[in-house]
């Protein structure tokens, strides 16, 4: 069949373009090449490698306004109780001095939010209360508020933080905004490098996910004794920037060790589990697994951070809580009973049984 020219004034002619034969075949060509762009198109975007998933954020740090005054508060308001304890911390000298230039009006009007913390919340635990566990999320939450106005909490806190919150702001924030901000400049390059392989060995460790993301943490310069606590459901640790055990490296280990509260269930039921089967064979006194979970969890966290960091001294050893709160064996028998699952070539519970039972049969247990 013969084919018609698409284009007769051109086909068999040695006649020169006429202009309108120019512009027909330039209209050609861009046709073509939008029909030949909308056919590759699709093929290249299906060839092409997906794109990374955005990289979650293991932490958030912060420094909140109201979470701050309300530990001031609280840390004051204990030392006035006739049954405080040894262990709470105390005011360093330069907030001490601070104190004692408030003028009569500013003193009156903060001893009188003192007294309310005194009567209150001081005699209640940061860590066990319910209610002061709902009122620390309630004022982190309302970090950026000028006033309180929606925060859940009574009506007689609010007005003490209210009260305390110009005094405070005009005294003390900006020393101690500035120390937190200090103590999470120095974790947060730490954290970068080496967060990500700490939390995903957490998670293969305790069988548990990372609690959330992000986990926030609250820089605060004064907690509570301990120097350091966390409320889960959600986690959020709250950490003391003047606490000398939590500075340089060690705020590392003190940040993955607070997180790694919202990860212990499995090994918590793991220890009961294995607390119940020794006692079904034993003669003597009943064995008590207590708070050997903790035990773990501090070894854990040392030595994660230890095997990355070159003469690392973890935590509990640097400061002698293996002698006060966990004496040998305990520190020998992790080491023998509960690395080997750290490696993964143990099981949680068939660690977590071996510990239990070679801590029973110890000399005196």
């Amino acid at each position: 069949m013969q084919r018609r020219p698409l284009f007769p004034s051109l086909a068999g002619s040695d006649k020169p373009f006429s202009e309108t034969d120019v512009m027909l075949s330039a209209r050609l060509k861009r046709i073509s090449c939008v029909v030949l762009l909308v056919v590759l198109l699709p093929i290249a975007a299906a060839s092409a490698p997906p794109s990374a998933a955005p990289k979650k954020a293991l932490l958030e740090f912060h420094s909140g306004f109201w979470i701050n005054l309300h530990h001031f508060l609280y840390v004051e308001a204990r030392s006035t109780l006739a049954q405080k304890s040894a262990r709470d911390p105390v005011f360093s000298s330069a907030d001490e001095g601070e104190l004692r230039r408030l003028n009569p009006t500013e003193l009156s009007a903060w001893d009188k939010s003192v007294a309310y913390y005194a009567s209150s919340l001081a005699g209640r635990d940061l860590l066990f209360d319910d209610g002061l566990i709902a009122v620390k999320n309630a004022l982190e939450d309302a970090e950026s508020s000028t006033d309180l106005a929606q925060a859940p909490i009574s009506p007689e806190l609010k007005e003490a933080l209210r009260r305390a919150a110009p005094i405070y702001r005009a005294h003390w924030w900006a020393r101690h905004d500035a120390q937190n901000r200090a103590w999470i400049a120095q974790v947060e390059p730490l954290v970068s490098q080496y967060g990500d392989g700490i939390a995903q060995d957490l998670a293969r460790i305790y069988e548990e996910p990372w609690p959330q993301y992000p986990v926030r943490v609250d820089s605060v310069v004064y907690a509570n004794w301990a120097g350091a606590y966390t409320t889960t459901e959600p986690t959020r640790p709250t950490i003391s920037s003047s606490d000398p055990a939590n500075q340089g490296t060690a705020a590392l280990e003190i940040v993955f060790h607070e997180t790694s509260h919202g990860m212990i269930d499995k090994v918590s039921r793991a220890l009961r589990t294995a607390e119940a089967g020794v006692n079904t064979k034993r003669t003597a006194a009943p064995f008590r697994a207590g708070a050997l979970w903790h035990a773990v969890l501090f070894y854990t966290a040392g030595e994660l951070v230890a095997e990355r960091i070159s003469g690392y001294v973890p935590y509990a050893e640097k400061n002698g809580l293996w002698a006060r709160a966990w004496p040998e064996p305990a520190r020998t028998l992790l080491q023998q009973d509960w690395k080997p699952h750290m490696a993964g070539s143990a099981s949680l519970q068939v660690a977590v049984s071996q510990l239990a039972a070679d801590l029973a049969a110890a000399p005196g247990r």
